[in-house]
């Protein structure tokens, strides 16, 4: 361990030592003051009866304290603070010790309590003067033996008599009277009471806590106290309850009290007039009972005379919500507590309001039309309520007929008090116009060559061509045909409406047919007779000759096809008519006949 470190934990310790012994040092203060009051100070004389607190001050933290009353341990007086037993003068200390820091006590300075006697007095009654009934007093005189100046107040039934400072008073009214009197000192004495019964009629004052009361509740009248008093109160010039000053009415009525001294005589007060008021009505006036998400609502109290206002919700109290009016967010069961201007109460009836959500509005789908020859049909939109509009709209009814060929909205509409009670749905019905499709004759092609037919209908029609072989495109409105052989097509064409135009074709295909336009029946080999090549790709074909007077000169039919030979014929020109099939296709021409 290093010098340096012994240097500095010798000077440690000596500092500490030096400050408990200034703190051993400190001499602690013994104070006088009121009860429960040190800080207002108080002599050390005082009267007796009086409280006196004695407060040990400027002591060490941690100390302990034992108070002393002529150097005798004072039982359990343990505490900084000390109450003085009523008249218990004497010398009072307190020891405070700590004797971890201090290993010797230090004592304050003692303190002496003295309690000064209260002056003496008697008082004497004398005799009533006056007339029984009508009017008289009493002398009352207070003597003492106490030298110096003294005050007096006499008092009637507790009561502070004005004016009444001296030893001596003429009591005019019967009842209990008392006298204080007080030394330089401050010290007071009360003798006991004295009953005086005078010849003047007792003095009735009659008063009330209020002029009327509410419902279920009741009004204090107080009479002229004295307790040598009999007191019968009326209501309606009826006895009812009496014995004492003081009557609890919950009746209205004309009240008044009669009261009689111990001598007989009597007086009755001036009547009061006590009412029930009216209780206070009250409800909530509010513009609705639903709340939408966010939103709030006013909710106000109406009634007549109303002062002081007290919302609840669901039964509590709200708390700071005394206005007339209430800013409500909050679904829940809304009252509210008055006092009217005569401090009657009252509860308003409930108000519920219930939190809404944002409604869905929907509007079932409405089919598409070909042509206005329909019936209206229903419209259905939920929530119910609401309103359809549109063309051809006839509440609840869309009717094609009413709204003409073209593209209609709908619009169902449903309002509510409420933003989010409100909303609309929306529907597009399509009101067509039927077509007619006319795909014209059958049509003749020749083997290995295409066609184009035109189905185009100029609206917003799909097509459907059916078989599709042979056919480039078979969902065009003007497809390439180039089948192999003849083949029966049908189309159907649709609108968006829903409207359908339909029709069919033939397309004959034929193979090539080779036909001379002259042959030379001379019998030299060549060109003898009229040779058709490749019909016999038509195995039902005819073949007829006609002169020019239009008669046939030659015919044949079917697979096997004999050739023209003109043997009998003169030269000449010829007509010839060759037909496919029965109701196929049909080669004409001339044929030259030379010999």
């Amino acid at each position: 361990m290093s010098r340096r470190y012994l240097g500095w934990l010798f000077l440690l310790v000596t500092l500490q030592a030096e400050a408990h012994l200034a703190d051993c040092l400190t001499k602690p203060v013994i104070s006088i003051s009121k009860r429960g009051k040190p800080g207002t100070i108080a002599a050390n004389s005082v009267c007796q009866d009086s409280l006196v607190q004695l407060n040990l001050t400027n002591f060490m933290k941690g100390s302990t304290f034992q108070w002393s009353l002529n150097d005798i341990p004072i039982p359990n007086a343990t505490d900084s603070a000390f109450v003085v037993t009523k008249n218990q003068g004497g010398i009072y200390k307190c020891i405070a010790k700590n004797l971890q820091v201090c290993p010797e006590t230090i004592l304050p300075d003692p303190v002496t309590i003295v309690f000064k006697t209260k002056p003496n007095v008697s008082v004497s009654i004398g005799n009533s003067t006056g007339t029984r009934c009508v009017d008289g007093s009493v002398k009352l005189t207070a003597s003492t033996s106490e030298l110096g100046a003294l005050t007096y107040q006499w008092f009637r039934e507790n009561q502070a008599i004005a004016g009444a400072n001296t030893n001596t008073y003429d009591a005019v009214e019967t009842g209990i009277y008392t006298l204080k009197i007080t030394d330089v000192d401050g010290c007071a004495n009360a003798p006991g009471s004295i009953t005086v019964i005078s010849n003047t009629p007792p003095k009735v004052d009659l008063r009330t806590s209020n002029s009327g009361f509410c419902k279920g509740k009741t009004v204090t009248l107080t009479a002229t106290p004295g307790r040598t008093f009999i007191y019968q109160w009326l209501k309606d010039g009826q006895p009812i309850n009496g014995g004492v000053n003081v009557a609890t009415v919950a009746q209205p009525g004309v009240y008044s009290v009669k009261v009689t001294a111990p001598n007989g005589c009597s007086t009755e007060s001036m009547p009061i007039t006590i009412v029930q008021y009216d209780d206070p009505v009250v409800s909530i006036i509010t513009t609705g009972n639903q709340l939408c998400p966010g939103s709030s609502l006013k909710l106000t109290a109406t009634g007549r005379k109303l002062k002081n206002f007290q919302w609840i919700v669901n039964g509590q109290n709200s708390a700071g919500d005394t206005n007339k009016v209430l800013t409500a967010s909050k679904a829940g069961n809304y009252a509210v507590a008055v006092i009217d201007s005569n401090g009657c109460r009252a509860t308003s009836p409930l108000t519920s309001l219930e939190m809404v959500t944002k409604i869905t509005v929907k509007l079932d789908s409405v089919r598409n039309f070909c042509g206005t020859a329909f019936a209206p049909v229903a419209l259905k939109g939920t929530p119910t309520g609401g309103v359809f509009v549109g063309n051809g709209v006839v509440n609840p009814t869309f009717d094609p007929k009413l709204a003409g060929v073209g593209q209609h909205t709908i619009t169902y509409t449903v309002t509510g008090d409420l933003a989010c009670l409100n909303g609309e749905a929306k529907r597009t019905v399509i009101v067509g116009t039927p077509a007619t499709l006319d795909l014209g004759a059958d049509r003749d092609l020749f083997k290995g060559s295409s066609l184009t037919l035109d189905t185009d209908l100029k609206g917003d029609y799909t097509y459907d061509w059916t078989p599709t072989v042979g056919i480039n495109e078979p969902n065009s409105a003007r497809p390439v045909f180039s089948p192999e052989r003849t083949t029966t097509y049908r189309v159907v064409a649709k609108e968006a409406s829903g409207c359908l135009a339909e029709d069919s074709i033939t397309i004959h295909v034929f193979a090539g047919v080779y036909i001379p336009d002259a042959f030379t029946p001379n019998n030299d080999g060549q060109n003898d007779t009229w040779e058709l090549k490749g019909l016999e790709e038509y195995p039902e074909a005819e073949v007829t000759v006609f002169d020019r007077w239009g008669q046939a000169v030659f015919y044949n039919k079917g697979s096997y096809q004999k050739p023209f030979d003109g043997n009998t014929l003169p030269t000449g020109s010829y007509v010839y008519v060759i037909r496919s099939e029965p109701a196929g296709h049909v080669f004409r021409g001339q044929l030259l006949l030379i010999r």
